[in-house]
Parts: C-alpha cells; sequence; structure tokens
C-alpha cells in the first residue's frame, strides 16, 4: 500500500511494502562492509581487509543467490516474492546494484594501491615482476 492509504489490518499485513527483498537487503548490507574500507579510523591494512571482504562476498553472492534467481528467470517462474518483486525484476535491481557495488570497490581499490604504495607497499602484476621471477612464479 502507497503511503498515506488506509486498510483492513489483513490488507496491511500482506502489503509488500512491508517487505525487504532479501538479496538487495544483502547487497546493501555489503554497502556498508565496503563503506567501511573508506573509514579513516581503520589503520590502511583493515581497510584493505573490508575491501577484500566486499569483495569475496560479492563473489560469493553472485554464484549462489544471484544464479539461483537467474535459473528461475530461465526456467519461466514469474511469480512474486512477498516484496512483490518478481525473480527478472528482482535480477535487474540486482545487476543495477552489483554493477555500482563492482565500480566503487574499484575506485576503492585504486585508492588504497596508492596508500600502501606510500607506506612502501607494492602490489606487484605479473608484466611488473622481471624474468627470474616469473619463473620463481611457475615452480
Amino acid at each position: 500500500m502507497a503511503d498515506g492509504q488506509t486498510g483492513t489490518v489483513e490488507q496491511l499485513m500482506a502489503s509488500p511494502d512491508r517487505f525487504l527483498n532479501r538479496e538487495l537487503s544483502w547487497l546493501e548490507f555489503n554497502q556498508r562492509v565496503l563503506e567501511e574500507s573508506s573509514n579513516m579510523d581503520h589503520p590502511l591494512l583493515e581497510r584493505l581487509r573490508f575491501l577484500s571482504i566486499s569483495a569475496s562476498n560479492l563473489d560469493e553472492f553472485e554464484m549462489v543467490r544471484y544464479a539461483g534467481l537467474r535459473e528461475q528467470v530461465r526456467a519461466g517462474i514469474v511469480k512474486s516474492s512477498q516484496d512483490g518483486l518478481t525473480p527478472a525484476e528482482q535480477v535487474e535491481k540486482i545487476e543495477a546494484a552489483s554493477l555500482n557495488l563492482i565500480a566503487e570497490q574499484q575506485e576503492r581499490w585504486r585508492s588504497l594501491k596508492q596508500e600502501l604504495h606510500a607506506e612502501g607497499i607494492d602490489v606487484l602484476g605479473v608484466k611488473d615482476l622481471n624474468k627470474r621471477d616469473r619463473g620463481e612464479l611457475d615452480k
């Protein structure tokens, strides 16, 4: 029921407005975890840890919860969840929220990488290694 509308207790109790979407709520939680990676009250490596947790959580979410909803869409399931969203609508909202979260994670990583460098900690890619060091990785 929209704000300002009245109805019976039964109607109000069954209203989709009363329910939070489990998946979207989880993404909001993961957003809060990511925000901790920007909290300057935390030491640098703790902020890096929060970024890592956020990325790991999102990977697992995509592999399990998002994949399950995609399967429901492929199977033609259109039954709405208690919050009133169909699987397809949930997938659409999850994709938008996930893309924003990924962009913020990447931005945070670039910033933290600069802070790490300023502290004498460099994160190298394979292309940054010399031939001998690359050989050691191959062992």
